[in-house]
């Protein structure tokens, strides 16, 4: 036994600690099986209520069959600890991937993407379930190639937001360099709109290789997200399609209103960006991202269009009065030539004088 001391368990190795829990891989003893235990720090308190907090939103999570997302197995509390038994992924986290490549093909990160959407769009629809974690560390791929979400039992359903069982300070755990403004300032009622931003955020450094506000302290990051612009993903990686910066900018809406409305629409641009297809909707012109936006906004581009037009027009009026004016000056010339060869023909011979003989 190492680390923890959970009843029934059997703690073998530390697989990963963050700011907010440990991960274990342990052998559950009444089944003989290999599981992961997350076991959670400070976060949650000693008071009754977070207690029955924490095991309502441990037996929401647990009711999702979903091959995206990682199975809850079972929740409790020992000695103060609270943990919750995960099953094991046999595999890799993307961040450690990422970390391995430096930076990953836009076809790699759109797949994962498109994992993570439609295994979030499944939590939400089910149990109206927002992830509040979405980052290259809590998304694993299993030794078959399966990406699967983990993480899910420090979500938060909206019927828990909504009856104001979350505390604020609890609102805003996360890790600061993906989460969304709305979760920073700690509002109300959030929504799969959040983990967008989140997976905005997660893309992002996908396919640049670097975080969206890399080398400053975290409550810098969150003031960042709030209010700040990191650079514009094509202007780290030039491989990057118009369409994925589009989508990105998109994502990364400081105002949710201006992200997609459910997970649905974001599995279908993510599909519309991998066949390179354009996308049906865009940011909106005088929205801002937490990128900067990729190209001028459309009402820009046509003015700059109609400006081109009038500079060309203008050109093409100046080139026909010249003409005009040459014609008239050749015709001019001809005129008076022609003029002068009439007259020459209209004028009488001279007579010449007789020579007289003497």
């Amino acid at each position: 036994m190492i680390g923890i001391d959970i009843p029934g368990y059997e703690i073998t190795q530390l697989i990963g600690r963050g700011g907010m829990a440990s991960v274990w891989k342990a052998r559950q003893v009444s089944l003989d099986r290999i599981v992961a235990i997350k076991s959670l720090g400070a976060s949650f308190s000693d008071e009754s209520s977070d207690v029955e907090r924490f095991h309502e939103e441990a037996r929401h999570t647990a009711q999702l069959r979903h091959h995206g997302i990682v199975q809850v197995i079972d929740a409790g509390a020992h000695a103060g600890l609270y943990y919750f038994i995960m099953e094991f992924v046999d595999g890799y986290t993307i961040g450690e991937w990422l970390r391995r490549k430096g930076v990953l093909s836009e076809g790699d990160a759109l797949a994962v993407a498109e994992c993570v959407a439609d295994a979030m769009a499944y939590a939400w629809d089910e149990c109206r379930m927002v992830h509040c974690d979405i980052k290259p560390d809590n998304v694993l791929v299993d030794a078959d190639g399966t990406v699967k979400v983990a993480d899910l039992g420090l979500s938060r359903t909206l019927n828990a937001m909504s009856r104001g069982d979350v505390k604020q300070e609890e609102d805003v755990l996360g890790t600061p360099m993906y989460m969304s403004p709305e979760q920073v300032r700690a509002e109300d009622g959030l929504d799969c709109r959040a983990d967008m931003y989140s997976l905005g955020a997660m893309l992002y450094e996908l396919v640049t290789g670097k975080r969206l506000f890399p080398g400053i302290a975290a409550e810098e990051i969150m003031t960042q997200q709030c209010s700040g612009q990191a650079p514009a993903p094509h202007e780290i990686n030039r491989q990057i399609s118009p369409k994925l910066s589009e989508l990105i900018e998109l994502l990364l809406a400081k105002d949710k209103a201006h992200r997609p409305g459910d997970w649905g629409v974001v599995r279908k641009l993510i599909r519309r960006v991998q066949r390179n297809q354009q996308l049906p909707v865009r940011l909106p012109a005088r929205a801002v991202s937490t990128v900067r936006r990729r190209s001028l906004p459309r009402s820009h581009r046509k003015t700059s269009t109609a400006q081109k037009n009038m500079r060309r027009w203008k050109r093409s009026d100046e080139t026909k009065t010249i003409q005009v004016v040459v014609g008239l000056v050749i015709l001019a010339i001809l005129a008076i030539v022609f003029f002068g060869m009439q007259q020459s023909q209209m004028s009488p011979p001279k007579r010449q004088r007789s020579q007289r003989t003497v």
